[in-house]
């Protein structure tokens, strides 16, 4: 029996975009081929989310894997609840709070999507640590509040950005990097205005 909390919800379809969003998502794609890594600039509740939902539902449909990452994943109740609304038994959650035993079942499935991508994990939603899952083919990562600073890990070692890691991980795997924030970091913001990443 899996210790995963496997709550059958209802599959709903994605919600259609408003102009602004679709707009931006657009953008998204075409700057994506000029640069694997991308910052998108939008207020506080301006549905940046929706744009990151119709991402990787582009990127499942090819046949990749995408990686969500959040600060806190306390405060995402609202997000898991979205990607499981949309993806169902697709998304699979990796934060701190899970026991050694949730872990390597995470681990495992998202490791499965190798061999067999039905069973395995398509979508990770997750705190920092879940950089470091065995992804296989990871299309795209996206990493929301790109700015806090608890993707920063001071202790205990390895010490590091998750920030940072996620653009590392997005160059091995060839996948795009998608950075949102309302007030970016000064290095993301400089990066983009400098012409190293793509702005939204």
């Amino acid at each position: 029996i899996s210790r995963i909390d496997e709550d059958e919800t209802a599959q709903v379809s994605i919600n259609l975009l408003n102009r602004f969003q679709e707009e931006a998502l657009n953008q998204i794609k075409t700057s994506f081929q000029k640069q694997p890594i991308t910052l998108i600039h939008g207020i506080t509740a301006s549905g940046k989310t929706e744009i990151y939902i119709h991402l990787i539902d582009e990127i499942i449909k090819s046949g990749k894997q995408a990686l969500y990452l959040v600060p806190e994943i306390s405060l995402t109740t609202q997000i898991v609840k979205r990607l499981k609304n949309v993806f169902g038994k697709k998304v699979g959650i990796y934060h701190s709070k899970l026991n050694s035993q949730e872990r390597v079942e995470i681990w495992n499935k998202v490791a499965q999507f190798q061999n067999e991508p039905d069973k395995g994990y398509r979508v990770v939603l997750g705190a920092r640590s879940s950089l470091f899952l065995p992804f296989s083919n990871l299309g795209i990562v996206i990493v929301d509040e790109e700015h806090e600073n608890s993707f920063k890990q001071f202790d205990p070692a390895p010490r590091y950005n998750a920030r940072d890691m996620a653009v590392v991980l997005g160059y091995q795997n060839n996948a795009k990097v998608l950075l949102g924030s309302a007030t970016p970091s000064v290095e993301s913001y400089y990066n983009a205005i400098t012409g190293k990443y793509g702005l939204v």
